[in-house]
């Protein structure tokens, strides 16, 4: 009891310089560093402040701002470092405690069964049948392998009757495993399924980061999911009311071990978007006008729309958002493992994945949903029952907190168990873990089933860069230009993702850049009728102001690229 005393005091004492020193830096960081890296560059700081700034004749003061405000970024990240590494050292039982009960203490396989149920869920939500079976008449040179896939893709049979059975098996599967009808069996279908079907949109250069979803299955396919909540085990229950058995299946570890490597995935999904803004702009990403032009240009990606709300013309408030943006993407992978902490990071989670549905269009209904994996649905139930008698008895079972009333440790004890019967899911989220933060590490956001979520970290500035096409008749007339109306003849995320290979491979392939416009533009004919009168078809490059109240201006610049004769 001493011992987890005087570790509580540790924490506290640490938990509050760690809060003092970071709020008095992010100030200073804020208000004063540019002021005194001016001081510096001018000579007029302290000798051995202005010892740091060289060569001040042949370089402008904004590249030692730049490189003075990285660097300070950097060493606020170094005081949080070092603040955790004071926490494993003065309170390593309870770090080790705590990671101990994080992954071995039991759950109910009610909360497993939530989680299956969400997970499924997702994937439904996924399944787009119309946009779908659309890649399966894309010509093969607009595909664009990610990353992961690119020695499978070419022995992939991609076509509208393949895509059709495809999504098909999947629905039902899905259907299946939701309601728990041979769960284990659907769960792996699934996993084929959406490997292929939710692929195959990524194939043509169309990111669309739900890869969590193939992660999740993986975990549920070597795990006992179907356990509650599933016709599977409403027939089990019968078979052992007949042999006089009539408990229900107990908490295990065989249960929360799922859960939990999905709670570590879902930290790895936010914590490499916001270490490659650390490392990119630092700390000013958020003291910054980043997060307005991240706003500006996903808003022209939507065709001019702007929400009801312009938080945009309010700089204390998206910078404020922005900064704790940063705080929740780098923290999220921490707090989970403490249990009292993981409703309010799912209720901050929900208000940050509200306010990008809001503000930016990207709900990631398919992610949030899953933040069931944070939450012990059994306890929860368990506390209804206590406050309301009348509620049917549940299956689950109160968890009682990792400290007894005298301040000792009480970590359920799990080695009765079986390890044979979680060491799959042990090696399996293991795997998983390790393909994810290889892929974050590296920053691919192309990649498929491992990819680095959605970075924002470069700052795009107020301008973007497009394709566009003008058509011609022989008799000169023009049948359409500009990028919008070429939109609308393919789905949204098809056509954003072709304009970004298409920019992309201008510079570094110019015969592959022309090889993949001339199969677009079929693809359009395909589409539009209409287009086959077209004699000429000109490609320029232009630059478009994202600024709304400058959209009308747009394009600012156009740069012709070349023609062709269909």
């Amino acid at each position: 009891m001493e011992i987890a005393v005087r570790e509580r005091r540790w924490l506290k004492l640490i938990l509050f310089s760690l809060a003092a020193t970071v709020t008095a830096a992010l100030l200073f960081y804020n208000y004063s560093l540019n002021a005194i890296i001016a001081a510096m560059y001018r000579g007029e700081s302290l000798p051995f402040l202005n010892h740091l700034v060289r060569n001040t004749a042949d370089t402008p003061l904004s590249y030692f701002v730049a490189r003075g405000r990285s660097v300070f970024s950097y060493l606020i990240l170094l005081d949080v470092v070092a603040h955790i590494f004071l926490t494993l050292l003065l309170a390593r039982n309870f770090m080790w405690r705590t990671l101990v009960a994080f992954f071995m203490t039991p759950a109910s396989p009610l909360n497993l069964a939530v989680f299956r149920i969400a997970v499924f869920v997702g994937v439904l939500s996924q399944i787009h049948p119309w946009e779908t079976q659309w890649f399966g008449k894309v010509p093969h040179e607009l595909q664009m392998a990610p990353f992961g896939v690119g020695s499978l893709l070419p022995h992939l049979p991609i076509s509208q009757s393949s895509m059709t059975i495809a999504i098909t098996l999947l629905t039902v599967v899905c259907v299946t495993g939701l309601l728990g009808l041979f769960t284990r069996i659907s769960v792996v279908l699934a996993l084929i399924g959406s490997f292929y079907v939710l692929g195959v949109p990524e194939f043509y250069g169309t990111v669309e980061h739900y890869n969590h979803l193939i992660w999740f299955l993986a975990i549920l396919a070597v795990s006992r999911s179907g356990d509650a909540l599933s016709i599977d085990a409403l027939i089990r229950a019968s078979k052992r009311r007949d042999q006089g058995v009539t408990t229900p299946p107990q908490p295990s570890v065989v249960y929360s071990l799922p859960l939990r490597f999905a709670c570590l995935l879902m930290g790895a999904i936010y914590f490499f978007p916001g270490a490659w803004k650390m490392r990119i702009c630092g700390f000013d990403w958020a003291f910054s006008e980043n997060l307005r032009n991240q706003m500006y240009a996903r808003w022209m990606d939507l065709d001019g729309w702007t929400p009801f709300f312009r938080v945009d013309l309010h700089p204390g408030i998206y910078r404020s958002v922005a900064l704790a943006t940063l705080f929740f993407e780098l923290s999220f992978i921490l707090i989970v493992f403490f249990p009292r902490l993981r409703l309010p990071l799912a209720l901050v989670g929900l208000g940050f994945h509200f306010g990008c549905g809001l503000f930016l269009r990207i709900p990631f209904l398919d992610l949030w949903i899953c933040y069931v994996a944070l939450l012990d649905v059994s306890g929860g139930l368990a506390i209804l029952k206590q406050k309301f008698p009348r509620l049917e008895p549940t299956p689950g079972k109160l968890a009682r907190s990792n400290v007894d009333e005298d301040g000792s440790w009480n970590v359920p004890v799990v080695a009765s168990e079986n390890a044979s019967r979680w060491a799959p899911i042990v090696m399996v989220g293991t795997a998983l873990l390790m393909g994810c933060c290889y892929a974050g590490s590296l920053g691919i956001v192309r990649g498929w089933p491992f990819a680095c979520y959605p970075r924002f970290a470069w700052n795009p500035g107020t301008e973007v860069q497009s394709v566009e096409v003008s058509a011609l008749t022989p008799a000169g007339q023009v049948l359409f230009q500009d990028t919008p109306d070429l939109h609308r003849t393919l789905p949204y995320h098809a056509f954003g993702g072709q304009l970004a290979v298409l920019i992309s491979t201008r510079e570094q392939d110019p015969g592959r850049f022309v090889e993949r416009i001339k199969a677009l533009w079929k693809l359009n004919v395909q589409q539009d009728s209409r287009l086959e009168k077209a004699s000429i078809v000109r490609c320029y490059l232009v630059t478009l102001n994202t600024i709304p109240e400058r959209r009308n201006e747009n394009p600012a610049r156009r740069e012709f690229i070349f023609e062709f004769s269909p």
